[in-house]
């Protein structure tokens, strides 16, 4: 039978997990234009249906958006890479490794940025349950 100490450490662990997940979240998509792209995102995710294009040294010029299709494997992190949602299919121009698509053919353009107060907070809470029920777990 568990005792009144047992389920106090057991609903501290729990308290302990449910903050560290939602601390976890420090990211917010942002959808932005795509002449406000941060010059920081150095990798574009082209997506058309189900195709998907990795560009990188890409201008946008004329109202064209034009890039070198990556050929090597990618090895970025969310906070490099932009996505592009363009449609229809046939709007996505291949010429050997040199891709087009016209700006008005992107729907959407979405990129990951570091959300400052949900880190913030998700930071006080982690530190709040570590220095508060932890010790008394041990």
């Amino acid at each position: 039978m568990l005792h009144e100490d047992d389920l106090w450490k057991a609903l501290k662990t729990v308290m302990f997990l449910i903050l560290a997940v939602t601390a976890a979240g420090c990211y917010s998509l942002r959808t932005a234009s795509l002449s406000s792209i941060p010059q920081k995102r150095n990798v574009v995710m082209l997506h058309a249906d189900d195709s998907l294009w990795a560009v990188s040294n890409y201008t946008v010029s004329d109202g064209i958006l034009m890039g070198q299709i990556y050929q090597d494997s990618l090895k970025i992190t969310k906070l490099k890479v932009t996505h592009l949602y363009a449609a229809p299919l046939s709007a996505v121009k291949i010429d050997g490794n040199r891709l087009s698509v016209p700006a008005g053919n992107i729907a959407k353009t979405d990129y990951y940025v570091i959300n400052l107060w949900l880190t913030l907070g998700g930071t006080v809470a982690t530190a709040f349950v570590l220095f508060t029920f932890l010790p008394a777990l041990f």
